[in-house]
């Protein structure tokens, strides 16, 4: 690809499909810097290089210094000169039609910088200002635009020694502490590319292109823009692209420790004509399980309302003590703690064929428009649990999680954790240890992780509140003879 004397990468097509009842919405905006170029003018043509000139030639050296000094950083290094020199390199004659997007990396970590620059090839998409790549069949090579990465955001110990969940996370000099749960992540980011595949974390808009490959993609932007004025025809086309390119959920960047000691405990409906109120908790590190269901139908009048009596004296009470698998257990609690920390970005670059017709020049303009648009979906048969995890030291957390699924990714993946925890349940006779009393679970302190409401906390107290004496009473396993 490319300048074979430069770097090299390789491109993805990511596709999603929209399903489901979609709802009004639209997601934050996305991370724009159009003060980076504000040095350049308003109006201002910008010119890629001519070939073999001076400026061509200077502008090679500083791109492979610049790919040298990201390449020689650690992971814990400061990546501040690196960054630097990296911003300093855009804003040099030769990569000035970088000005085409706003969206100008801004690692936060070496880590972060080195990942956006291999994994998420940054180093191809500065090259392709000098040398535009030819991709296709070799009988018709076709000019390829570079539609950059966005850099992920990491989360480390060194540098979020205060962040609420620091107990879990690692310093980027010591990864070998975060071994435990590389698979989880691995299975997340699966989970997740699934996810955005069947268009649950994002529908389509009446702007966005119907189909999802970079040809398709293309073709479509340039029948978009075929009307507009010729100076101004690419930078148009140009965020068509920007608006289509392919996001899906993820992680932050870093080493994270599995939860392994003290209780979780949720709460809340599951189902809907037919569902349980429920109550259970889970010891993170012996998988000892309690379980206090409350189960009915809902009971519907000849207008549709429900009969609040009828269906209450339907109900039907279990109360249970168990055992359930505790990896499974805690990497359920892992991604609870964690889903609101995913965030969704393009992970790696794209390459779309550039129209015929179409010349890669930028006129600088004021962009006031938000190219982002998306939708959410939701189903009557979704429902909202409330959790506490009570760690044996150091400070509670309270969350909420979408039962049993959820437009957000991270959040759906979570749910479909705990599911499956609870799917290796073992009831038994007795209780292998008492559940603990109250005061194992008071705190003031909790950390609210995903703004929980005072009635969704209120009503989980009163959930667990009336379970507790129910637990306690069930029978204790005689220890056995030794």
């Amino acid at each position: 690809m490319g300048n074979p004397n430069l770097l090299s990468g390789a491109s993805a097509v990511v596709f999603s499909l929209a399903f489901g009842l979609l709802l009004s919405a639209v997601p934050p905006a996305e991370a724009q810097d159009a003060s980076f170029w504000s040095f350049l003018r308003s109006g201002q043509v910008v010119q890629r290089c001519a070939d073999s000139t001076p400026a061509y030639e200077q502008a090679v050296i500083r791109l492979q210094r610049v790919d040298k000094q990201i390449q020689q950083l650690k992971n814990a290094d400061p990546p501040t000169k690196a960054v630097g020199a990296l911003h300093d390199l855009l804003r040099s004659e030769c990569f000035l039609p970088a000005a085409e997007t706003e969206r100008i990396p801004k690692p936060d970590t070496a880590l972060s910088l080195k990942d956006w620059w291999t994994n998420g090839g940054g180093g191809d998409w500065l090259e392709s200002f000098l040398e535009l790549p030819r991709l296709g069949p070799v009988d018709s090579l076709k000019p390829h635009v570079v539609v950059q990465a966005d850099a992920r955001k990491t989360l480390d110990l060194d540098a979020h020694g205060q962040h609420p969940l620091s107990t879990l996370l690692c310093p980027l000099v010591d990864s070998a502490r975060g071994a435990e749960t590389r698979g989880w992540r691995m299975r997340a980011d699966a989970y997740f590319e699934a996810h955005h595949a069947l268009g649950s974390n994002k529908g389509l808009t009446d702007d966005e292109p119907r189909k999802r490959g970079p040809g398709d993609i293309s073709e479509q932007c340039a029948d978009k823009v075929s009307s507009t004025q010729t100076g101004q025809r690419y930078q148009d086309w140009r965020d068509c692209i920007e608006m289509a390119r392919p996001k899906r959920v993820a992680l932050p960047l870093g080493e994270f420790k599995a939860p392994t000691t003290g209780w979780v405990v949720i709460t809340g409906r599951r189902g809907h004509y037919d569902f349980c109120d429920t109550t259970r908790a889970y010891n993170l590190t012996t998988g000892a399980a309690f379980i206090h269901d409350s189960c009915s139908g809902l009971a519907l009048r000849p207008g549709g309302d429900v009969d609040v009596a009828a269906t209450n004296k339907g109900r039907v009470d279990s109360v249970k003590a168990g055992s359930i698998q505790v990896d499974n257990l805690r990497e359920a609690v892992w991604m609870m703690l964690l889903r609101g920390e995913a965030e969704e970005l393009q992970l790696k670059a794209e390459y779309y064929p550039l129209p015929a017709g179409l010349s890669p020049q930028v006129k600088v303009r004021t962009r006031e428009d938000d190219l982002s648009a998306g939708a959410m979906w939701a189903n009557t048969g979704q429902t909202s649990l409330t959790w506490r995890w009570v760690p044996t030291t150091g400070t509670g957390f309270v969350g909420e999680l979408t039962w049993p699924s959820s437009y957000d990714a991270a959040e759906s993946h979570a749910a479909s954790l705990l599911a499956v925890a609870e799917e290796g349940f073992v009831e038994k006779r007795c209780a292998e240890e008492r559940f603990p009393g109250a005061s194992t679970f008071t705190s003031s302190k909790d950390r609210n992780l995903n703004d929980v409401s005072a009635d969704a906390i209120r009503e989980y107290d009163r959930g667990f509140k009336g379970t507790l004496d129910k637990w306690r009473a069930l029978p204790i396993c005689s220890s056995p003879a030794r």
